[in-house]
């Protein structure tokens, strides 16, 4: 058995080694070849012909190869010269041996799109696919928006707290206010009441007569010291409602801050007024005391906090054309040829003084400290002591533009575009006056001498309105501009024109806010130069009129033609 299994074997080695011979001469010379070239050389002679490690051929072939990585590395790269010699030549510089790199330009998404589908109802699964991709992505963006509206909503519900809690805040101050207004005016009345007492006690004493002549005539004595003692008290009581008259009021120590808080052009309140055309309004701060004026003959006090009356003026014969607030103390000029001043602190309506000496209605007046200026139809302008209630002064204007002319005859200028009070428009402070006439001119006085100090001259048509600071002087007239002076040089710093006359102006550091008869109050952002409206016209109601508007710290008083009046933030 055992010599069948040993013939089987050597069978089955020839026959194999027949077959690899045969199959693989070429590669048997490649590898006689290569065992040649290591055998010629002399370290590898060197190791053979020594048996003193007495290794076997297959270890001393090891032995040349220091590693296994170098032993895989060798059969990896090592390439016999029998096949380097059948690459074939080429120019090129580089092999596909050495490797080769290319790059093409990616197309667009929607065109690999279009190229990878194989069919167009492929085309349509894509593009639908995208479209869903889309509606999701659309939704993620509407559910940011939802998320910002509710922070921006839940912002807004915490702004109107504090908002509110302002509003009650300053509520506070303007009590506080009148009270200490109160406690002024009884400590100042009480101080001029010890004072005039001690001065009569002092005058009575000096004036008492003898001892013997008072014997002698003691019934008369004592009736007329009865009769002096009433005519001393009754001095007293002059002296002293005099006293009361002319006590001025106390400048307030806080002001109000809450028509900041506003969106300008919003509206903060619409007053149901008078029954026909507001004439002539003023209100001393934002939220505190209105005084307007109607062609009903009317002239009402507001609390604008609250939109409501608190009294009526009674008094004046015919409508008033002007008036001005100022400390609790009222001005107000009418078409009777009468100024009248009030007391309207704490809520009263009380007369005061009566200035009576124009004799044409009253177009126009301006108190400041205790001086009262007034223009008139008469054609004249007066200057009146508030103290004593005297026409101090009189002002001829038609001379003042007789003098004019009579060096330069351009500058007389007539009316034009319209007709408007000879008076339109006036303002003092301390010495000076500056009025604004039929004519178009605009002149500054000088009343210490009662003199023109110097004319504007610009406008063509009547000037219905002015206000001046210490650099500048705004003026409104029917030719429909509005002309800002430099009164340092006379000449005009700033110029603009609306499509209708102006009939009010009021203006500021940042605004020039005026009124032309349309639906809205025009406003000119003097930092910015830009023109833009407020007022029931930028709400759609274009059938109002407002002809007249005051403008103070960013609030907004209008007055229309139907006798309402309306509040707004700028």
């Amino acid at each position: 058995m055992s010599d069948d299994v040993s013939r089987l074997s050597k069978t089955v080695r020839a026959t194999a080694s027949t077959l690899v011979t045969g199959s693989y001469a070429d590669l048997n010379n490649h590898l006689h070849s290569a065992m040649t070239d290591m055998a010629r050389t002399p370290g590898f002679q060197k190791r053979l012909f020594s048996f003193s490690n007495r290794r076997t051929p297959s270890e001393l072939v090891k032995s040349t190869l220091h590693s296994k990585q170098e032993i895989k590395f060798h059969a990896l790269t090592s390439i016999p010269d029998e096949m380097l010699r059948d690459i074939p030549e080429s120019s090129s510089q580089y092999s596909l041996f050495q490797g080769f790199e290319a790059s093409k330009q990616e197309a667009p998404s929607d065109l690999k799109l279009l190229e990878d589908s194989s069919s167009p109802a492929k085309s349509v699964d894509n593009l639908n696919h995208r479209l869903d991709l889309l509606e999701i992505r659309k939704d993620l963006a509407a559910n940011e928006i939802q998320e910002i509206d509710q922070r921006i909503e839940h912002l807004q519900n915490m702004r109107q707290i504090v908002f509110d809690r302002i509003a009650k805040l300053e509520q506070e101050e303007f009590q506080l206010e009148n009270e200490l207004r109160q406690m002024d005016a009884a400590a100042a009345q009480a101080e001029a009441e010890m004072k005039l007492r001690d001065d009569a006690m002092s005058a009575s004493d000096k004036e008492d007569n003898p001892p013997a002549q008072e014997s002698e005539q003691s019934g008369e004595g004592d009736d007329d010291g009865d009769e002096g003692m009433g005519l001393m008290s009754q001095s007293i009581y002059g002296k002293l409602q005099t006293s009361k008259l002319r006590t001025r009021a106390r400048r307030r120590k806080t002001m109000p801050t809450l028509q900041q808080f506003y969106q300008p052009g919003k509206n903060i309140r619409t007053i149901q007024g008078h029954k026909d055309s507001v004439t002539a309004m003023d209100f001393d701060i934002p939220f505190g005391t209105m005084v307007t004026a109607s062609l009903d003959d009317s002239v009402l006090v507001w609390d604008l906090s609250r939109g409501q009356v608190t009294n009526e003026l009674n008094g004046h014969k015919a409508s008033v054309k002007a008036l001005q607030i100022e400390d609790n103390y009222v001005v107000t000029g009418s078409a009777d040829a009468t100024l009248k001043l009030w007391d309207i602190s704490d809520g009263g309506a009380e007369e005061l003084d009566s200035y009576e000496a124009h004799l044409g209605e009253v177009t126009a007046l301006h108190f400041s400290d205790n001086t009262l200026v007034s223009g008139s139809a008469d054609k004249t302008i007066r200057q009146w002591d508030m103290n004593t209630g005297k026409c101090v002064q009189t002002l001829d204007v038609v001379w003042a533009a007789a003098q004019t002319t009579m060096f330069d005859d351009s500058r007389y200028r007539k009316p034009v575009g319209g007709q408007g009070d000879f008076v339109g428009a006036l303002q003092s402070y301390d010495a000076a006056l500056a009025t604004g006439t039929a004519d178009g001119i605009v002149r500054l006085w000088d009343l210490r001498s009662g003199q023109v100090h110097r004319s504007l001259v610009g406008h063509t048509g009547p000037v219905t309105c002015l206000q001046f600071d210490e650099y500048h002087l705004a003026t409104g007239s029917m030719d429909r501009s509005v002309r800002i002076w430099d009164l340092r040089t006379g000449t005009i710093f700033d110029a603009f024109a609306y499509e209708n006359p102006i009939t009010a102006l009021q203006f500021d550091a940042r605004r020039v806010v005026s009124a032309t008869g349309e639906s809205t109050v025009k406003i000119y952002d003097r930092e910015v130069e830009k023109h833009w409206s407020c007022g029931p016209g930028e709400e759609g109601d274009n059938s109002l009129s407002i002809n007249r508007v005051r403008y103070r710290e960013g609030y907004i008083v209008e007055g229309r033609q139907d006798g309402n009046i309306g509040v707004w933030a700028c």
